[in-house]
């Protein structure tokens, strides 16, 4: 079973340019099913019906997964399966049968307003190179939407300020563009003018002049926001919920922010971002409507 996995996020990856994250995403839910599968006396794909996925569903739901985990799931199976019928490795689709569970309303994700922002990035102290390092990483964050995984492997070779651009690929088959704009481009060259003389291509290094990780940005991240005083629960993508609702608040199509976020998916993901009082309505009806 994990062979055929292996193959499918290797289609996935070459033939249909899906990013990292996808495949890694799509290998996280399957690899998790053939575990409740070969736990449950089912070694291949093909031995696999209706009643097992519907069990693997039960389980999830024992383990008190939320919907989202549980749709996701399914709908890596379906993949997958359409995938092996294409193949003709397997006669019968068991998802045929399988439907999506219903979805709780969605909560609005956590956002900051611009005075948290300014708060907030005040925090690093960009007297010194780590401080300059860590307010380009908040800059960056809310300035592009990136992942923190786009953030540490981001290469010098990579960021084009004459095009205001960052090219980010993370595979030979998938790439997307990413605007860099006015602010977060000041920081992002001043940050490169003051670590010119590292040997590194990465961009964002710690103190021993290596590449950063996940921890270290995520621990960094942390003792600002204490630092800061902020009440709201802030997590690294605080920032990039942040970026989506601004770019969404001030008239932005959900069709633009997708691109820009390099995401599959549909409108309803981002109709919770979408709250507005009456005088920003206004604002958004004065500025995009042709007749206003």
């Amino acid at each position: 079973m994990q062979e055929t996995i292996d193959h499918f996020i290797d289609y996935l990856m070459t033939q249909k340019g899906r990013s990292q994250n996808t495949g890694e995403s799509y290998r996280h839910d399957l690899e998790r099913c053939a575990a409740f599968f070969t736990a449950s006396g089912i070694n291949t794909w093909q031995e696999v019906d209706q009643y097992a996925v519907i069990n693997v569903i039960a389980e999830m739901k024992r383990e008190d997964c939320a919907s989202t985990t549980i749709n996701r799931t399914i709908s890596s199976l379906r993949q997958l399966y359409r995938y092996l019928l294409r193949r003709h490795e397997v006669q019968v689709n068991p998802m045929d049968y399988i439907d999506l569970e219903e979805v709780a309303t969605r909560k609005a994700p956590v956002t900051l307003s611009q005075q948290e922002i300014e708060q907030l990035f005040a925090i690093p102290d960009t007297t010194t190179v780590n401080g300059l390092r860590d307010r380009t990483l908040l800059e960056l964050m809310y300035g592009t939407g990136m992942l923190v995984s786009e953030l540490i492997n981001l290469k010098r070779s990579q960021v084009h300020f004459d095009l205001q651009i960052l090219q980010l690929q993370d595979n030979p088959r998938h790439q997307r563009i990413v605007p860099l704009g006015k602010i977060a481009k000041e920081w992002l060259a001043r940050y490169l003018r003051a670590t010119a003389g590292d040997s590194s291509d990465y961009v964002f290094l710690n103190a021993r002049g290596g590449q950063m990780t996940r921890q270290g940005v995520w621990k960094n991240f942390k003792e600002i926001v204490r630092k800061s005083g902020l009440s709201k629960k802030i997590t690294l993508q605080t920032l990039r919920h942040t970026f989506t609702a601004d770019l969404l608040k001030n008239g932005a199509s959900w069709q633009a922010v997708q691109t820009l976020l390099g995401r599959e998916t549909g409108r309803e993901s981002f109709e919770s971002y979408i709250r507005f009082n009456t005088q920003e309505l206004v604002t958004i009806y004065r500025r995009c409507h042709p007749r206003a």
